[in-house]
């Protein structure tokens, strides 16, 4: 299978277990191959392998086993099949909808950050920031910046939000890329971007917060007028 670009590649395994189920490859009970197998056999990256399960195990399709790996939910068929439709499903989730809850979790999981995050945790954020910069002029910029705002995410010691703003990414960046959204100049990005390390750094939930909402100030504005322009052509 050809590569194809990191907004489709979540897509392809999701399509990947849903031709899997209706054709009757895959039964409710069985185990999924594993992550490095399915990304060889789909030609796609296990970052993204990883978030597919991930939204597949929110939806209750399938369940992850420490033991035994991703295994299908013991489901009838004709349930799995509506569920995995809902999974598919991405486009009927307006802009400013996944944009307001993404801050609204951003922000959460921020000060649960500055408060809990460990050396670790710092270390682990401080390389995540070193690869956005980097790869800031490239295609991986998106995806390596979401990958900061993810290793923030993480620091905040939630497995829930973590596991929630995984979710609804794949869908986000289908509209940064569709869009363009990232218009920002460098400056500013990097100045945010390193002030949210800082603030973390010092334990400032107060001050990471803010500095958040002022990062994404600009997506927020760009969601709600898209959102209104779509809704009077409608």
């Amino acid at each position: 299978m050809n590569h194809s670009p990191n907004i489709k590649q979540v897509e392809i395994v999701l399509k990947y277990v849903k031709d899997q189920l209706y054709s009757g490859a895959l039964h409710p009970g069985e185990r999924l191959p594993a992550e490095r197998r399915l990304a060889e056999q789909l030609g796609v990256g296990r970052a993204y392998v990883r978030a597919a399960l991930q939204k597949l195990e929110f939806y209750g399709i399938v369940q992850t086993f420490p033991q035994s790996g991703t295994v299908v939910a013991q489901e009838k068929m004709p349930v799995l099949e509506r569920m995995i439709t809902d999974a598919l499903q991405i486009g009927h989730y307006d802009f400013a909808s996944l944009v307001y809850v993404r801050v609204l979790l951003e922000a959460e999981a921020l000060k649960l950050c500055a408060h809990n995050r460990t050396d670790e945790d710092l270390a682990a954020i401080e390389q995540a920031l070193r690869e956005c910069e980097e790869k800031f002029y490239t295609e991986e910029r998106v995806s390596k910046d979401f990958a900061y705002h993810q290793a923030l995410a993480r620091g905040a010691h939630n497995p829930v939000i973590a596991s929630l703003l995984l979710v609804i990414t794949p869908d986000v960046l289908r509209y940064y890329q569709r869009y363009r959204v990232c218009t920002v100049p460098q400056e500013e990005v990097y100045f945010e971007h390193r002030e949210l390390l800082r603030l973390v750094r010092e334990h400032d939930e107060e001050g990471a917060v803010a500095m958040l909402h002022r990062h994404l100030k600009s997506l927020s504005d760009f969601a709600s007028t898209y959102n209104e322009e779509n809704h009077f052509l409608e």
